[in-house]
Formats: structure tokens, sequence, C-alpha cells
């Protein structure tokens, strides 16, 4: 189905599972593939013994980690690599952006696919407005001024981090400041990158209002 819709799959699964090599025609244990970390393979593969599925698997054990990454796709083994799975984390964060974090999607109950795309379109530009707004008040943030305290201080019973994790993400921060430009009448700008970093940013204006 996702091939069918145009994609290109990308699924992890779990290795309690079989799976045949071809030309071979005995099926292994998914867990047999790599079965230490810092190893990897690829290739083509039949999966599962039951609803076979003729798919490139991705094997991945990296050092750190608990378990494998076994990963199925369309493409080819040699134009694939199973690192990009950990794009996930960040599309996830973006998920929830997009529903219950922000934008609410899923409470749109929308049927027609064209009224989707256009509400879609609204998001998609609704989201980089936030993430720039979030960008440009984290910029303003006051700079640490932990240097100035003693160095008997509390601050400095840890080791500190050289670069300060952010406590909430630039969506976020874009949107609770847009919340509060609204409650306290603020005008709202919409700011439009340039492709020159030499070029001014054009803004454009609109007052605030219901």
């Amino acid at each position: 189905m996702i091939v069918d819709a145009g994609w290109h799959p990308f699924l992890r699964i779990n290795h309690q599972g079989l799976v045949q090599i071809p030309p071979s025609d005995i099926w292994l244990s998914l867990a047999d593939i790599v079965q230490h970390p810092g190893q990897s393979w690829s290739g083509k593969v039949i999966c599962f013994k039951t609803n076979s599925l003729e798919s490139t698997l991705l094997a991945r054990w990296d050092d750190g980690y608990k378990d494998p990454w076994l990963i199925l796709t369309d493409l080819e083994p040699n134009s694939a690599d199973a690192l990009w799975y950990g794009l996930r984390s960040s599309t996830e964060c973006v998920y929830r952006d997009i529903k219950s974090d922000g934008w609410q999607w899923h409470n749109t109950r929308l049927l027609d696919p064209k009224r989707a795309e256009r509400l879609w379109l609204a998001i998609a530009v609704s989201t980089l407005w936030m993430v720039m707004l979030g960008g440009d008040r984290e910029n303003q943030s006051p700079s640490s001024n932990i240097e100035q305290l003693s160095p008997k201080h509390v601050a400095f019973s840890k080791p500190r981090n050289p670069k300060p994790l952010r406590q909430i993400s630039c969506f976020l921060l874009g949107l609770l400041s847009l919340i509060a430009d609204f409650l306290n009448d603020i005008p709202i700008h919409l700011h439009r990158w340039s492709s020159f970093p030499n070029t001014p940013v054009d803004q454009f204006y609109y007052p605030n209002s219901s």
C-alpha cells in the first residue's frame, strides 16, 4: 500500500521472525542477521514465513544499543542506509507539533483530500513561522552571567554543559511568544527569510485583531 501511494517504505521490525536470503530457501532467524554490536548487513530477502514479503533488509547494530535496527524497504541495498531511521526522532517532534502539541490536526476530521491539502499548506507555513519566531526569541535571551558567581556557588557543583540545552523547542517557544503578543496587544509580524544573507529581511505587518 505504501508503494502504491508512491512512497518508499522504511519500516523497522523486531528480530522475532524468520527470513530467507535468496537463492537459499532456508529460513533463518532475523536475530542471526547481525548478532553483535558493530555489525551491519544489507541485501534482498524474503521476510516472514507467514505472509511473506520480498524486500530489502537493512540490519545494523551500533555500539551502546541494546538491540539492532532491522529495516524493511523497497530501495536497493546499496542505495539505502539503516542510519536513515535515526531521522525518525526529529520527524516525531514535528508530528507532535502538527497534532496535540500545536495545530490539533487530529481534530479536523477532514475527508476531502483537496480541503486537507489546503489545510496542510497553511500548517506548513505556520510551522515554519513558529520556528522562525521561536529562533528569534531564543537569540534575544540574555547571556549567561554564571561567570560572575563565586567558584564555590552551587551552580558549579555539577559539571557544566559547554552548550546549554534547549528547554523547549523553537516551535513551542514561537507559539507561546505569539500567544503572549496577542494577549498583550502587540502587533504581529510575519518574517520572510532571504536567500542572501546581506539582503535586508522584509517584514509584513498585520495589526493585532480577533
